[in-house]
């Protein structure tokens, strides 16, 4: 098996996360909003993964706007074809490493309850569940809130 190569985002990469990103709202525009956006604001901690070779996929943190103690992970995505390849667990551990060096002491993310294959990744690396938040994104949108102290 290729190396799993992380690094942070740049302009080359642009067209493939909106692409893995559309595949998630069904939406160029808003892929393309989403994505653009995210590298303009948190530019060290949007993360892509590759096989050298091949993009494999993305993770998108931010610092919290309440406390700049506490990180976010928006996203988290692997295409499908490159799931169960250790991708997203070194996406997760470079992040960690990220938001360490920007003073965060904690990491929050949002996940579905129903998402059983994140739910465990994420709990395999140490997030536990906090809450559960009924209509988080709307009507039928609920989610555990997880988090992690780093």
């Amino acid at each position: 098996m290729k190396e799993v190569i992380v690094r942070e985002i740049d302009e080359t990469d642009y067209s493939q996360v909106c692409l893995l990103e559309q595949g998630q709202t069904g939406s160029h525009y808003q892929a393309a909003v989403f994505v653009r956006q995210a590298m303009t604001l948190w530019p060290g901690l949007f993360l892509v993964g590759d096989l050298g070779d091949k993009f494999a996929g993305y993770l998108v943190g931010a610092i919290s706007g309440d406390d700049p103690k506490t990180g976010w992970i928006l996203r988290v995505r692997v295409d499908e074809a490159m799931q169960r390849m250790g991708i997203a667990t070194r996406m997760l551990g470079r992040i960690e490493e990220a938001m360490r060096g920007y003073g965060i002491n904690q990491i929050l993310l949002s996940c579905s309850p129903v998402n059983e294959k994140a739910l465990a990744l994420y709990q395999k690396h140490g997030y536990t569940i906090r809450s559960h938040e009924s209509a988080y994104f709307g009507p039928g949108e609920d989610r555990f809130i997880l988090g992690k102290e780093i």
